[in-house]
């Protein structure tokens, strides 16, 4: 149980570091048609960053690819300042549940109709805090522009930088200002991460809900 904990934790902060990012104060419109203007390839990263901060409601399958060629594929729903997760890990089903005003994150299992609680107030600090601070840990590694690409359909500009442990290649959507697609290198090799079946559209309250009933478990402390 411990192992698939941490599993999942994992898993949330590079959803959370996403969500920080899209956080703002206009919602995009669901029906938009796609239109990529050519002029938003000649904008700066961080005009292009900065158009994330429209988005308040989408969801979308988010497929992990590890250094050693294994893929987990969950699907998660972002609204407001709560998420939802969900996959199969190591042949288990969970559900997990984030509220970031509250700090907390249930992980359920629908097949033991039981919870775990977690606090987040670790997983926020280390993810950041807001939508500039975290455009900001982008941009202070100097990314370079490589040019641009389409992805799915969609038109990214493609950018590379180093971290303190990584070297980091993104496809950043032109149109929402989305990264859609990150590569990170380190000794052990390279670990994907793509968003997929991305959907802005209204997402119900119920889907960031426990179901009534439910065992509300205590977690070890790890």
């Amino acid at each position: 149980m411990k192992k698939i904990v941490i599993i999942i934790v994992l898993i949330a902060l590079v959803g959370i570091g996403a969500w920080l990012l899209l956080g703002g104060e206009e919602a995009v419109s669901p029906g938009e048609e796609e239109e990529e203007a050519e002029t938003e390839t000649e904008l700066s990263l961080t005009e292009i960053l900065g158009k994330a901060k429209g988005i308040t409601s989408f969801k979308y399958d988010m497929v992990a690819t590890s250094p050693e060629g294994e893929v987990m594929t969950t699907k998660i729903w972002w609204e407001g300042k709560k998420m939802r997760m969900e996959g199969t890990f190591e042949g288990k089903r969970m559900v997990y549940l984030v509220d970031v005003d509250e700090q907390l994150a249930y992980m359920y299992f629908p097949a033991e109709n039981t919870a775990m609680k977690i606090g987040l107030g670790k997983a926020q600090e280390t993810a950041g805090e807001s939508p500039t601070e975290q455009s900001e840990s982008i941009v202070k590694y100097n990314p370079v522009t490589l040019g641009t690409e389409t992805l799915d359909g969609k038109s990214c500009l493609v950018i590379e930088y180093t971290t303190e442990t990584d070297d980091v290649k993104m496809w950043v959507w032109t149109k929402y200002g989305l990264p859609i697609k990150t590569e990170s290198t380190t000794d052990e090799g390279t670990s994907v991460i793509e968003l997929k079946n991305i959907d802005f559209g209204d997402i119900s309250d119920s889907m960031f809900e426990l179901p009534a009933g439910v065992q509300i478990m205590q977690i070890p402390s790890f």
